[in-house]
């Protein structure tokens, strides 16, 4: 069973991107005939963050803002979800926040226009991390697309030199995003790098295809990715396979499976970003392994039911009775 510090300030640190999504209202339409739209704050970490939050995790954010109206909306989102913002940064070059205009033509397809160049979350540099910070956190959760491009990437670095040095767990959703990267050579040989130190890592079978393809070319096999990582740094690899479920392995341990809870879905993303809210609260409740894959999955299962991300987070309570009445595959 994995151990996580309950006895620090906050327990999780969240660090990335945080914009705005503009979540479509029309379901099971093209785009073109879409008419309205609500608004959250989204993006993958800022996600992940308010569903901590949501769950009753004492919860930080460290990013880089628009120094504008939506960046203001992020702020007071965050406050009113009880999200720490001391990591918190406003740009003040005008450069703006990303933003996800989303579709949902069927059940099956479904996604979002992303507009992310020049955002000001890709502008936090490494002076403006703090260690203090960092050591007031039992772990602090990265996103692999903050690693795309500088400044943002060496402030990445400078947050796991910073948890290495003050025993804060290092936790990476990998979060590959083809786009953000100049060519797949770097994004193999930066997140490489950065996985060797991280205590928890987290992503698909296509994400983790993403970092090894120049280091172990052809590889498919879950357990061969997962070893070279417990023989580094990791204490627990996850490895999604969306309808198949996920696998868990931790070192000296055998694998353990997770099925799914088949929803009536309405779209295919933000189950990713659920599922790692869920998994991290388990393992601070003190679930084991297993467990807490299934209360990730389920937070998966709800979350595909909703057009938005973020407010589609459930609460432990409603997980708990959601896994009542909802069974797993095998």
């Amino acid at each position: 069973m994995l151990s996580l510090d309950n006895t620090k300030r906050l327990q999780v640190l969240v660090a990335g991107r945080s914009g705005i999504d503009f979540n479509t209202m029309d379901i099971n339409c093209s785009f073109a005939d879409i008419s309205s739209y609500t608004k959250s704050v989204g993006g993958s970490p800022a996600n992940i963050a308010q569903g901590l939050a949501k769950m009753g995790i004492r919860t930080g954010f460290i990013g880089k803002i628009a120094g504008n109206g939506m960046g203001d909306y992020i702020s007071q989102t965050f406050a009113r979800a009880g999200i720490d913002q001391r990591g918190m940064v406003t740009d003040r070059t005008g450069a703006p926040n990303c933003i996800a205009v989303t579709y949902i033509s069927s059940p099956t397809q479904s996604g979002s226009y992303l507009y992310r160049n020049g955002t000001a979350d890709l502008l936090i540099s490494p002076e403006e991390i703090s260690e203090e910070y960092i050591a007031d956190a039992a772990s602090v959760l990265l996103s692999g697309t903050a690693f795309s491009q500088n400044p943002s990437r060496e402030a990445m670095f400078q947050i796991i030199r910073y948890a290495k040095k003050n025993d804060t767990k290092i936790i990476m959703d990998i979060d590959y995003r083809p786009f953000g990267w100049d060519t797949p050579e770097e994004c193999a040989e930066v997140m490489d790098r950065a996985l060797e130190d991280c205590h928890i890592i987290i992503g698909n079978r296509e994400e983790f295809d993403s970092v090894e393809w120049i280091r172990m070319p052809g590889n498919r096999d879950n357990a061969v990715s997962a070893e070279y990582y417990l023989n580094k740094n990791a204490q627990l690899v996850i490895i999604k396979d969306g309808p198949k479920g996920s696998v868990g392995f931790q070192r000296g341990e055998e694998p353990v499976r997770c099925g799914i809870i088949k929803a009536d879905a309405i779209k295919t993303f933000g189950s990713g970003d659920a599922y790692a809210a869920g998994l991290i609260y388990a393992l601070f409740q003190g679930f084991p392994v297993l467990e807490a894959m299934r209360f990730g999955s389920a937070c998966a299962s709800i979350a595909l039911q909703t057009v938005s991300c973020a407010e589609a987070m459930p609460s432990p309570e409603q997980v708990v009775d959601y896994m009542k009445h909802h069974r797993f595959t095998e």
